[in-house]
């Protein structure tokens, strides 16, 4: 199934055969390239520089990386015919509606660049729906980039800024004079757009704080989502879920539920909750950008998974099996930050508070191997029950010791003490398996 693909490689080899490449960008693209595929599971450390023809990039990448070319055919398909999609092929490795959406040529090569200090932002690509954007783009400079932090990231159509939430891939480039990315938007609600134009504004967070207005326009028509109503209700170790409706975009498919404001559960995360066809084929959980909005105490949540809009399966299937909860007076723990003790401690005491200041918190907990997913907290509250600001929270794991560790930081800021903070993740499940025919 893969012949056409294989050829079209065989072809980029005997292209690059052909071309005369400076030695040292041979050498360093390869060198790159192996460091790419030896980090494959940390998505947000990876680049490499681009060199004069996208065709020899594909090439090297594949001679270097892939000593059989059906090992990965998709892969090589994207970067062979599609110039400037760095950080898409690094994408797609790890969701499949990504993948379905380079081999249907949803995604939309743009080009369009500004120049700002000295400062190059071309942003190479976008894919859009009603649910959000993912814009790929590259940073130049004839100087290097010390950081590759921004400011404010907004997305304008017909002047309106765009609800969303993002995030932004932050590669190991640090010192670069070249930078490839990606911003993802995930709208707030589903949007209906009027025209194809929209506009990418962006601060940088160096010394001039410069400030970029790209605007661009896209050429293919955009999908509108393929809502399935559901309304059906889950009762799971005594705590009702309503599954509201279900719907499918390019980029993600959207479940909506309600929690039962009588629960005496807080429900936290579902950490398996996936699409399966008639055939087995499973699409789970985002694993690039937010997975869920909506506050674990709030009666209505909505939960992302990868998509699987570009298939035509007969059946479909909603499933999940490990659902996270707590009970609700043990969702969060109480710690002081002035006198630096904690009050109340996590259930069954698993996250362990290692150090505490004015406005952070560390904490650490023993995780089963190969499990790094936990968030652990997603707000803070203070003695009066006001809602503190969370400008970052880091998350790093101990591989010797199975040990995830965090640390939240607060707004600097007078907080009445003592303060609660509560949990997005907690290893504590509901029983009970459920699938839901969508269709």
């Amino acid at each position: 199934m893969y012949e056409k693909e294989e050829a079209k490689l065989h072809d980029l080899q005997k292209d690059l055969e052909k071309l005369s490449i400076p030695e040292d960008e041979l050498n360093q693209a390869i060198q790159q390239g192996m460091q790419i595929a030896k980090s494959s599971k940390r998505r947000k450390k990876r680049s490499f520089k681009r060199i004069a023809w996208s065709i020899s990039i594909a090439a090297l990448l594949f001679i270097t990386l892939v000593t059989s070319i059906r090992v990965s055919p998709a892969f090589a398909k994207t970067v062979a015919s599609i110039p400037g999609l760095e950080r898409l092929v690094d994408l797609i490795q790890y969701d499949k509606g990504l993948q379905a959406i380079v081999d249907n040529e949803y995604y939309e090569a743009i080009g369009v660049s500004q120049t700002k200090d000295n400062i190059k932002v071309t942003i190479d690509g976008v894919i859009v729906d009603e649910s959000g954007m993912v814009i790929f783009y590259t940073t130049e400079s004839p100087k290097k980039l010390s950081s590759g932090d921004y400011g404010k990231i907004e997305i304008f159509h017909n002047g309106k800024s765009l609800e969303s939430s993002t995030e932004y891939g932050n590669p190991d480039q640090e010192d670069k004079q070249y930078r490839t990315g990606e911003i993802t938007f995930t709208f707030g609600e589903q949007q209906k757009y009027s025209s194809k134009e929209f506009e990418l504004k962006l601060n940088l967070r160096n010394e001039k704080k410069t400030s970029f207005s790209i605007p661009f326009t896209l050429k293919k028509d955009i999908q509108k989502g393929k809502v399935f109503t559901i309304n059906k209700e889950i009762i799971m170790d005594g705590q009702k879920i309503v599954i509201e409706d279900i719907t499918l975009y390019p980029l993600r498919v959207a479940v909506n539920m309600t929690f039962d404001q009588l629960n005496t559960m807080r429900i936290l995360n579902f950490e398996d909750i996936r699409i399966e066809d008639e055939h087995g084929e499973v699409w789970g959980s985002i694993r690039n950008g937010i997975t869920s909005f909506g506050g674990n105490d709030d009666h209505q949540r909505t939960f992302f998974l990868q998509s699987n809009f570009f298939k035509q399966p007969k059946n479909l299937y909603l499933k999940f099996d490990r659902v996270q909860a707590l009970p609700k007076e043990d969702a969060y723990i109480i710690v002081d930050l002035d006198k630096k003790k904690v009050l109340k401690r996590s259930y069954e005491d698993k996250v362990v508070v290692t150090n505490i200041s004015q406005h952070s918190m560390k904490a650490k907990m023993k995780v089963k191997n190969g499990d790094k997913h936990f968030g652990l907290i997603y707000k803070v509250k203070d003695a009066n029950n006001k809602k503190i600001d969370i400008p970052s929270i880091a998350l790093w794991f101990d591989d010797e010791n199975n040990e995830a560790n965090w640390e939240v930081e607060l707004k600097p800021q007078k907080i009445a003490n003592p303060v609660k903070f509560y949990f997005s993740d907690y290893p504590n499940y509901l029983k009970r398996s459920t699938s839901i025919q969508i269709k």
